[in-house]
């Protein structure tokens, strides 16, 4: 490969996104082709949009992208656990005021891990 490249692979699958403005998580996103999901946060920054939509359909001003590939089906937990992480400014309307852990599983190869697996309740009998 040319030197100076970049692997990009994974912008091209289903994950969930997260743009960055000087270092700091602005927003968390999900898509099934990510690369075109960026782009339209990208190429809609500036324009005039309405005040009742959605982050999701407005341009956001950043200057990174880190991505998290990962299934379909877990789309919605991997983008609601880095949401209640980082607390980014434009998802208003996922954040919570109290870190919550969802639970999610990771395939990689043969192997399967769950993250954030509720801990088991303890009960004291007598």
């Amino acid at each position: 490969m040319q030197q100076g490249m970049v692997d990009v692979t994974a912008i091209l699958r289903c994950g969930v996104y997260v743009l960055l403005r000087e270092g700091v998580v602005v927003y968390v996103g999900q898509s099934k082709k990510m690369l075109g999901r960026v782009s339209a946060h990208k190429s809609n920054w500036g324009k005039k949009t309405p005040a009742w939509l959605p982050a999701s359909c407005r341009g956001i001003l950043f200057d990174q992208v880190w991505v998290r590939p990962c299934r379909v089906e877990d789309l919605d937990a991997v983008e609601r656990e880095l949401i209640n992480l980082y607390k980014p400014k434009y998802n208003l309307q996922l954040k919570t005021p109290e870190p919550i852990s969802t639970p999610f599983t990771i395939a990689i190869g043969d192997t399967t891990l769950v993250v954030n697996q509720p801990k088991p309740r303890f009960e004291r009998r007598i």
